[in-house]
């Protein structure tokens, strides 16, 4: 009876943690595609260093300058060019992709990137 009652205990407690993984969009320690990011820009840095999304589906990007005058672009893609606070629409290939800051901020614009991975 004891080992059943400490058995209930110990599984509720994995159930809790594992529900608040998912709550912060990471399964496992990996952190998990989504087809909406949002992207927000503060003096000289973005609000997440990863961003993960699906490959070969519609995906949205919303961005916002929080701190500052801000831009959006995604390295060899030209279509992305959001500058102080916007939406776009893309498709993308799996891959790697650079986020930078399309506007230059001040001293931390060179380092302001992110990595964009669609799979």
């Amino acid at each position: 009876m004891v080992h059943r009652i400490a058995f209930i205990l110990l599984f509720s407690m994995c159930m809790m943690m594992t529900g608040c993984a998912q709550q912060e969009g990471q399964t496992g320690g990996k952190i998990r595609p989504v087809t909406v990011i949002n992207v927000e820009a503060a003096n000289w840095s973005f609000n997440k260093d990863v961003y993960k999304v699906f490959a070969g589906k519609k995906i949205t990007i919303n961005f916002k300058s929080v701190e500052g005058h801000h831009g959006l672009g995604i390295r060899g893609i030209d279509s992305v060019n959001i500058k102080g606070e916007g939406s776009v629409k893309i498709i993308l290939e799996p891959g790697e992709y650079q986020i930078y800051c399309t506007v230059p901020c001040g001293k931390g614009h060179e380092e302001m990137i992110a990595t964009l991975i669609a799979v």
